[in-house]
């Protein structure tokens, strides 16, 4: 069993790291802040598992009783964590649909960190207190399904499209949320752990984990990986202009070293320069003052030396050396 949930455990953390670095990375090339906010969500939830991890760790050999079973280890941290998670989710949300307006942003996190401390400090311990405490996520999960449900229906008929593509995601969520609410109802409130489970290291396992909400994690983070390679191919396919002070100088420093490595003459350094920067063959000659057959016959040069088929594979395979 320590096995099963060690490997278990390593997986889902390795697919919210996974996907926190790929879409970091699509903040980096894109700059859509949408992106920064999902890659927080998952580094966040991924720092949730390893509170888990360190519970495990600690009480690896120890054998809780009933009590110890019910209750909220470190409740502050795990609300904060949740908090991040959940408000990375709306945040994103908010931004997909154009809701900039800062209140509404941070009323929901609000409400639901407030909920989270009323819930420690006013309710006694025990499964009533630990259910609702863990419930006030998926009550966040509900509010974002059903504002996005709202947005959708009085969407005009462009917009609809949009948010159909949150459709994968959405339907994800709301089976899932399901799923954990009955998960959490049936472990929690319904099921009466046995002296011979209670003696076991089952309860070290189970007492804090949702298999359901893992499971959400994991299917988030494989439609956020698909997204990535989605975006990174056609950013591929199309490759940048330079048009920022650092991708120049990228050309800057790698063009004499392309250039040399293909064997390339100085006039047909400033013709591929003026290709990588996206200019056609009537904006190249003016700018170089040649004429525009000049340039088209250069450019059959290059592209011979270089393999390239076409202007455009010649782009690409600049930014890939």
């Amino acid at each position: 069993m320590e096995i099963a949930f060690y490997a278990y455990t390593i997986l889902i953390m390795t697919a919210c790291v996974a996907a926190a670095a790929s879409t970091l990375s699509l903040y980096a090339v894109t700059r859509n802040v949408l992106y920064l906010c999902v890659a927080a969500g998952f580094f966040l939830y991924f720092l949730d598992l390893m509170l888990i991890f360190l519970d495990e760790y600690l009480g690896h050999g120890t054998f809780p009783d009933v009590s110890a079973f019910y209750a909220i280890h470190m409740p502050f941290a795990k609300a904060v964590l949740a908090m991040g998670v959940l408000e990375s989710i709306w945040v994103a949300l908010c931004l997909y649909l154009d809701k900039r307006k800062i209140a509404f942003a941070i009323a929901p996190a609000a409400v639901f960190l407030t909920a989270n401390v009323l819930i420690v400090h006013l309710m006694p311990e025990g499964p009533a207190q630990q259910w609702c405490f863990y419930s006030t996520r998926e009550a966040f999960i509900i509010w974002c399904l059903g504002f996005l449900a709202f947005q959708y229906r009085k969407a005009s008929v462009p917009y609809k499209a949009s948010i159909r593509k949150l459709k994968a995601p959405a339907i994800a969520g709301a089976l899932l949320c399901a799923c954990i609410i009955a998960e959490n109802s049936f472990m929690i409130l319904i099921w009466e752990p046995t002296t011979e489970f209670m003696n076991s290291a089952a309860p070290l396992f189970i007492s804090e984990r949702n298999i359901s909400e893992n499971l959400l994690a994991l299917v988030l983070s494989i439609l956020a990986l698909r997204h990535s390679v989605g975006v990174f191919r056609l950013r591929y396919k199309e490759p940048p202009e330079p048009q920022s002070t650092a991708e120049n100088r990228y050309v800057d420093s790698n063009i004499d070293l392309y250039c040399e490595k293909y064997g390339l003459t100085r006039r047909e350094r400033d013709i591929l320069r003026c290709i990588v920067a996206g200019k056609d063959y009537q904006n190249t000659a003016s700018e170089l003052c040649l004429a525009v057959g000049t340039i088209k016959s250069h450019t059959h040069n290059i592209l011979q030396k270089t393999g390239a088929k076409t202007r455009q594979d010649l782009q690409r395979d600049f930014w890939r050396n």
